[in-house]
């Protein structure tokens, strides 16, 4: 079991994030480290960490650009069956690793296991959870552990990505290889990507208990990146395997609808930021497709019969 732990100027979620991986219930586990050429003295944390034998660090001098290389990067010295990417400001349960390699058990068809994720604050104080957000047939789907099968996950993906961090799954090793890695063309979706590729090649399985703590801070790689940049970005995933695969007709509306619904999140997100972004989104979106009006109008239908049927709002 390998876990990919990528750092970069989060110094001071480091010593949380790394004491639940080293202390996890499973030890048959290799860490491998990776800081980006943090310039907070991240490097000086990570080298306390140095002396424990399953430890490897790779401590680079030269920033890579972004997580995705950086992560690419450490999966070259993984060895295990199964690989984790962990993420330096998000924090695991003591058994999180052990209850995911388990739950592979009996499951020869699944390629990723992942857990439901508290969502908690700078502090760690708990501010609610990934599940509670989900579209109502997603909570109907998964109030239990439970296979999804690849194409309900393209479906889930379509809408949102339910798999919402990276530090929550488990993937098996040649599963990743398969793909080519993590696609280092994208600055904020790539893991998006990832689970989309993932779901024309293998089956999942949800674990409904919170085993990972997914961080929210004004300082994601989400909140530096301007909103047309992540809704282009994403459109571009969706349109893309859209192309790249021979699906149904009705599955490739789903998805450009889903671009749609995605596009209108982060109107629920932000109105006045998205507001002042349509034009330019919207010119780059017809672009990729002359209909994306028509498919944001379809999408923003969609979130409010949610809205109405849940009174909740969609974590993408």
């Amino acid at each position: 079991m390998s876990v990919v732990f990528t750092s970069y100027n989060h110094s001071r979620y480091l010593a949380q994030a790394l004491d639940s991986l080293v202390n996890q219930s499973y030890k048959d586990i290799e860490l491998i480290i990776v800081d980006d050429c943090s310039t907070d003295g991240s490097q000086e944390i990570l080298k306390r960490y140095g002396h424990y034998p399953n430890v490897q660090l790779h401590l680079l001098k030269q920033n890579t650009g972004s997580y995705v290389k950086a992560s690419n990067y450490g999966a070259k010295f993984a060895t295990g069956t199964y690989l984790m990417f962990a993420q330096c400001d998000d924090y695991a349960d003591p058994l999180q690793i052990q209850k995911l390699v388990k739950a592979f058990e009996g499951h020869e068809n699944i390629g990723v296991v992942y857990s439901r994720s508290k969502l908690v604050d700078a502090s760690g104080i708990v501010l609610s959870d990934d599940f509670i957000g989900r579209e109502k047939k997603f909570r109907e789907r998964c109030k239990t552990d439970t296979v999804i099968t690849g194409n309900e996950m393209r479906r889930f993906l379509s809408f949102a990505c339910v798999i919402p961090n990276l530090s929550a799954a488990l993937i098996k090793r040649s599963l990743y290889t398969d793909c080519g890695g993590l696609s280092e063309k994208y600055l904020v979706a790539a893991d998006w990507a990832f689970w989309l590729e993932l779901s024309e090649r293998t089956d999942f399985y949800y674990v409904a208990e919170p085993l990972n703590n997914f961080r929210q801070h004004p300082t994601t790689i989400r909140s530096k990146i301007k909103i047309t940049t992540q809704i282009i970005e994403i459109y571009t995933i969706f349109y893309e395997h859209i192309a790249k695969y021979d699906l149904k007709s009705s599955e490739r509306s789903g998805m450009k609808v889903g671009a749609g619904a995605v596009w209108f999140w982060y109107f629920l997100e932000s109105k006045k930021t998205w507001l002042s972004s349509f034009m330019q989104t919207l010119r780059k979106t017809v672009k990729i497709d002359k209909f994306s009006l028509y498919y944001l109008m379809m999408g923003s239908m969609l979130h409010i019969k949610e809205h109405l049927s849940t009174g909740k709002r969609k974590i993408a």
